[in-house]
């Protein structure tokens, strides 16, 4: 008990545990998503304030760059407007240039063409012949304009560059300046989406993408399609499966400029198995401690206490009277002990009354059957024609084993072995209702099969106690040896031949007598010859039992059989014999029932033919020696002629070439012929409707061949 509660007990809290280990997985990974979703949502919202707030810093910084860019350029136009001779001096215009911060100076006239230039590698260069520099060519027209331009490479050195240019004011002309502003494109560089996007990490492998207006703004390394990424909604986070992966993402929409976050679900669930294994440790412990802390306590309040009240109640099952249960470690246990003590009063006087009850009707039963069932032996003694001989070994209580035997007329012997379902007074009584029926509808010359199937009809007449009978009735004519029986049940029948060994009878199986009144039974049919015994026992045999609770089983009693006797009484009993060694004389719960016979019919001439069927000479030479054989007991010619003429027609029907073997045994009054060929599916009687199923017996044993038995009285 303490095991199996044990066991229980570790099953429940290992289901708890699973249970629990499963809910707060699906808490964590809600969790975790729910983390993921505000994680995206956070980090988009405040790249797109970074970007909103960076833009606005850049446009005034340009604003800022713009008017300083101007002024120096308006200082320039202002100094060569006081100092021409700035334009022959090509020293002075690089210490200018120098001065001012610019990369360039030019000065164009009023055709467009560079006078003076610092380098002066742009001297003679042409303001309308390239696109950045022809919007500057309005300046020379119009006096007081300006113009400033937005950093863009240049198309000869190939660096980024800002122009700036202002009208001369000493006469038609433009003055430019060139800077490459590397701190401004520093800042840029560090205020572009790429550089801002990077500080917005999302997880270890997760991606922040921005498209403006349709075209991608950072990300060019990644694999996923376009459409699939611009599909994403808006103001929500989504589960979506990109190039084999699946990740949240999220996207949200600033202007032109569509933000879009990507994190890989196996990073979200790295954080829900991380959570779950920190608390799988904790929990196997807490519920360790639980286990153990469960456990004494039960044992201690609990199972110590049934353990010593099972030990008591198993001595009190063991036979100890004395015996009662006093565990009374709480009020509970006291309530139970005083409650199984009362019980065990009242059962063990009840069981008292009851065994002396039953102790009277065993012994009325007991001499039911001593009265009732035949015990006296030799059981015919004025019969030479058989031996027969029954034992019984009683069990422990009043089993339902019973036999019987008597002669139905002056030919015939009946004999039976059965066993009735019901124990005690009732089966007894009923015992003797089937024996009486039966014995009447006997004497009634009434076959087998109609005598079984009438006698079920009656007994199933008022069985109120839904009584059954196993039960095995035969036949026997005692002259020729023709025994017909018909088993319905388990009693179990073995033949022996002769000088041979036992083997199972061949029978049909029926319905037990007093179960079913529309049971119909069917005979079987064998040829007894002297020397020929038959030994029916019950189940009884079968399933007696040694101390160590072995059966003694059909291999054991083959065993036992095997010892030759002169009579079926010495058979008998050293089966018995055997028994009683076998068990070392245990009670049994079952009866044991055994019942021999032996037919000692004596023929006076015998012989053997073989011949092939077709065979017309061996056919004729056949019929003349058994002409001659029967001759030698005084057959008439009558019966000798009708004899040859069965054998003649017989023997015609079988396909040719099959082989056939033929066995006459004859005395002064009756004769037997057994004409044996290899066939199975092949019934000559078919043929010959005028000879009488009475004296022409057909039976087939697969798959040694068929046989066709020949009874012909010769008085």
């Amino acid at each position: 008990m303490r095991r199996k509660f044990l066991t229980w007990l570790l099953l429940l809290v290992c289901a708890t545990f699973i249970v629990t280990g499963g809910l707060a997985y699906m808490q964590f990974n809600r969790q975790a998503q729910g983390r993921a979703e505000q994680v995206l949502t956070t980090r988009l919202n405040d790249l797109a304030e970074l970007i909103s707030y960076t833009n606005a810093n850049m446009r005034h910084v340009e604003e800022i760059n713009n008017e300083s860019t101007l002024n120096r350029t308006r200082a320039v136009a202002e100094l060569l407007r006081l100092n021409p001779s700035f334009l022959t001096n090509n020293e002075a215009l690089q210490r200018i240039c120098n001065e001012l911060g610019a990369d360039q100076l030019c000065v164009a006239d009023e055709q467009g063409y560079v006078i003076a230039a610092a380098p002066m590698s742009l001297v003679g260069f042409d303001l309308n012949s390239h696109d950045q520099s022809r919007p500057f060519l309005k300046c020379i027209h119009r006096p007081g304009e300006e113009l400033v331009q937005r950093p863009r490479k240049n198309a000869f050195s190939g660096d980024v560059i800002q122009y700036a240019g202002v009208s001369r004011r000493d006469e038609p002309g433009v003055v430019q300046l060139g800077f490459k502003f590397m701190h401004e494109q520093a800042v840029r560089a560090n205020t572009a989406f790429a550089a801002l996007a990077d500080r917005f990490k999302l997880g270890k492998n997760g991606h922040i993408i921005a498209f403006n207006g349709g075209a991608l703004l950072n990300g060019s390394e990644l694999s996923y399609q376009t459409a699939d990424l611009l599909s994403i909604p808006l103001d929500k986070t989504t589960r979506i499966s990109l190039a084999d992966k699946v990740f949240f993402a999220s996207a949200i929409q600033k202007g032109d400029i569509r933000i879009i976050g990507l994190l890989p679900e196996e990073e979200i669930n790295v954080i829900s198995l991380e959570s779950l294994r920190q608390l799988f440790i904790s929990n196997i412990w807490l519920f360790i401690v639980m286990f153990l802390l469960v456990w004494v306590l039960l044992q201690k309040l609990v199972l110590n206490g049934l353990s010593r009240i099972n030990s008591s109640l198993q001595r009190i099952t063991e036979g100890y009277k004395e015996e009662r249960v006093n565990v009374r470690d709480t009020p509970e246990f006291t309530r139970l002990s005083t409650g199984i003590n009362t019980m065990v009063d009242s059962l063990q006087a009840y069981a008292e009354h009851r065994r002396e009850r039953l102790q009277r009707e065993l012994t009325m039963a007991r001499s039911v059957q001593d009265t009732v069932l035949p015990n006296q032996f030799p059981a015919f003694p004025d019969q030479t024609s058989f031996d027969l001989f029954a034992a019984r070994m009683q069990a422990e209580g009043v089993g339902g084993d019973f036999h019987d035997y008597f002669m139905a007329d002056n030919e015939h012997l009946c004999f039976m072995l059965g066993d009735v379902s019901t124990t005690g007074m009732p089966g007894a009584l009923f015992m003797m209702r089937a024996l009486s029926v039966i014995r009447s509808l006997a004497a009634s010359g009434l076959t087998p099969a109609e005598l079984l199937t009438e006698a079920n009809r009656v007994l199933c007449e008022n069985n109120v106690t839904k009584t059954r009978i196993s039960f095995f009735f035969a036949r026997l004519n005692i002259k020729s040896g023709v025994l017909r029986f018909i088993n319905a049940g388990t009693p179990q029948a073995l033949k022996c031949v002769h000088g041979g060994q036992f083997e199972m009878m061949p029978m049909r199986s029926g319905t037990v007598l007093a179960a079913y009144k529309t049971s119909i039974y069917r005979e079987c049919v064998v040829q007894l010859h002297p020397g020929d015994r038959i030994l029916l026992y019950s189940q009884g045999v079968l399933k007696a039992t040694d101390a160590a609770r072995h059966p003694y089983g059909a291999t054991r009693l083959q065993e036992a059989l095997k010892t030759q006797t002169d009579n079926v009484t010495d058979l008998v009993r050293g089966v018995q014999m055997d028994m009683r060694m076998f068990t070392g004389n245990k009670e049994q719960s079952l009866d044991s029932t055994l019942l021999a016979l032996e037919f000692k019919g004596k023929w006076m001439q015998k012989k053997d033919f073989a011949l092939k069927a077709g065979d017309a000479d061996a056919l004729y030479k056949l019929t003349t020696e058994c002409e001659q054989l029967l001759e030698l007991v005084f057959a008439s010619p009558l019966a000798i002629t009708e004899i040859q003429g069965s054998i003649a027609d017989i023997i015609s029907t079988i396909p040719e070439g099959t082989d056939i073997s033929l066995a006459l045994a004859c005395n002064e009054e009756e004769a037997e012929i057994r004409i044996h060929y290899p066939l199975t599916d092949f019934n000559p009687l078919y043929l010959l409707p005028h000879l009488s199923p009475e004296h022409y017996i057909f039976s087939t044993n697969p798959p040694l061949g068929s046989t066709i038995t020949i009874l012909k009285s010769l008085a």
